[in-house]
């Protein structure tokens, strides 16, 4: 049942996509997309179940058993496999998705043909559970390209007054990267005779001389970091993040940023930085860019005047750490676990807490008609559910103990020091450090202080719609924060596995090819 449900996660969201586009209306197409994300959802809590039951769930890499969504004349196969790691970004997405539709407001449904809005949440939704999903390499880039295609869409017809601009800027960035991801994919998998990532990775760590594990690293490294964003390839993001409306926002940049740092984790690290041939130089330059990242996004989100950017750059600041953490754990093995356990915990707490404050800092601006810390202040007064959900959010992003974000930030911290030393550790903690200044900053500036709006401003509280889609992320914040054991737990062995290499790699473990190789 599992396994027919890992497949039904990619089908259901695009087969609803077809269908809301051809609806007239565009509050049945609303209803018709909260169905659908609803039932993926629940999908992907069969799936868990699986997971945790059998450690992995698969569809179609049975050997010997044709698969029935092969397309042998380019090597693609619809090879699909779901284990700890994966599960939590799988329900990460299915659980934001539908709060993020139930948010959505007039600024949408009155703009345009909102139909193609969730038209294009739906097409977004089964790209990112298929880049998650994938097990073949060929199929992961469909899914990770096809990603930018409703993105794409949603900023540029429902975004700010620079829109395009941002639209524009998004899609060559991160269009650019994936160039390079697909050229370094194209290039291993010749090597391999297949696209199926086991084979990849092990081809790369055992099969081809480490000039070519040089190349193919950095092209791997540069497509994902582009996308995470990292210090100094990051400069979409605050325009993108300014310039979308709320919901495209918080999709953005909690669930498709996790694609960068999930293609760092599945598939950069384990093709070029481990074991003896492992690329320490570039290694070395990723921690210093994300030393720099963490310092430079702090330094630059505390003096932001917009509070979205302000996000934006904070964003940029804690993902830094995120793969500073990774990076981490390949310079000393003891603390693999630990690193990397810290680097998935903020990957999900990053995704929660982000999304939620970009909801809430959306429902204030369709309010005060401006983000800008400087123009509304005292708005605890008037709107005083808003004003606690952001200070319980800002908490989470800062790391509060009990919150989501206090466990993958210590993990991570820790990580780092065992494995980079106290300097390095030293100079990631500052980061946290501004981290709390300038998130406190912004609550001070909205929520308390005399009261101050733009003329004309309607400072209402949170409406039910707006309660609905927020207060299951509170909840989900505090259990992660109060459990968290229970999902460290469900991806230890997983990334414990990534960082491993052994000399002594026998040629019988070697992963079988189950296919002729489509170039001949």
């Amino acid at each position: 049942m599992a396994e027919m449900a890992l497949l039904l996660l990619i089908l259901f969201p695009f087969a609803g996509a077809i269908f809301a586009a051809s609806m007239k209306v565009a509050q049945v197409a609303r209803v018709w997309t909260l169905l659908i994300s609803f039932l993926t959802f629940a999908l992907a809590l069969v799936v868990a179940g699986g997971v945790m039951d059998k450690s992995v769930v698969t569809w179609g890499t049975t050997p010997g058993v044709a698969n029935p969504l092969a397309i042998s004349d380019i090597g693609l196969a619809a090879r699909l496999s779901c284990d700890g790691i994966s599960i939590w970004l799988v329900l990460l997405t299915t659980f934001i998705v539908p709060l993020v539709v139930v948010s959505v407001g007039p600024a949408i449904n009155d703009r345009a043909d909102a139909r193609w809005f969730y038209t294009w949440v739906l097409v977004l939704l089964g790209s990112l559970l298929g880049a998650f999903i994938a097990a073949d390499g060929l199929l992961f880039y469909f899914f990770f390209e096809l990603t930018l295609v409703p993105s794409l869409f949603m900023i540029a017809i429902w975004g700010g007054a620079d829109r395009r601009a941002a639209a524009g800027r998004f899609f060559i960035y991160t269009f650019a990267g994936s160039i390079f991801l697909l050229i370094g994919l194209i290039y291993l998998a010749a090597q391999a005779n297949s696209f199926e990532m086991s084979r990849l990775i092990w081809v790369a760590q055992n099969d081809i001389t480490s000039t070519e594990r040089w190349w193919i690293g950095l092209a791997f490294l540069v497509g994902f970091l582009i996308k995470t964003p990292v210090f100094p390839l990051h400069s979409w993001q605050p325009l993108t993040y300014a310039e979308s409306p709320s919901p495209a926002a918080a999709l953005i940049a909690a669930l498709m940023s996790k694609l960068g740092t999930y293609g760092l984790l599945r598939l950069a690290i384990p093709i070029g930085f481990v074991g003896p041939t492992n690329n320490g130089a570039i290694s070395q330059t990723v921690i210093v860019l994300c030393l720099i990242g963490i310092v430079y996004g702090g330094l630059i989100a505390w003096v932001q005047k917009d509070a979205v950017r302000l996000i934006a750059y904070s964003s940029l600041s804690h993902l830094a750490l995120c793969v500073l953490a990774m990076f981490a754990a390949l310079a000393n093995n003891a603390s693999t676990t630990l690193s990397l356990q810290g680097a998935v915990m903020y990957m999900i707490a990053h995704g929660l807490s982000t999304a939620a404050l970009l909801l809430v800092i959306g429902a204030i601006y369709a309010r005060a008609g401006t983000r800008n810390l400087t123009e509304i202040s005292g708005l605890f007064a008037k709107m005083p559910v808003l004003s606690t959900l952001l200070v319980i959010f800002t908490m989470a992003s800062i790391g509060l103990p009990i919150t989501s974000g206090f466990v993958g930030e210590i993990l991570s911290l820790q990580g780092v020091l065992n494995g980079l030393g106290f300097g390095v550790a030293a100079i990631a903690a500052l980061g946290m450090i501004l981290g709390a200044i300038y998130m406190l900053h912004m609550v001070a500036s909205i929520g308390f202080g005399p009261l101050k709006a733009p003329a004309g401003a309607v400072l209402t509280d949170a409406t039910d719609r707006e309660m609905a889609a927020l207060l299951p992320l509170v909840a989900a914040v505090l259990a992660l924060g109060i459990m968290p054991t229970p999902v460290l737990e469900s991806f230890k062995d997983e990334v414990a596995a990534i960082a491993h290499w052994s000399p002594t790699v026998l040629e019988d473990n070697r992963p079988q090819q189950t296919e002729e190789p489509y170039w001949q």
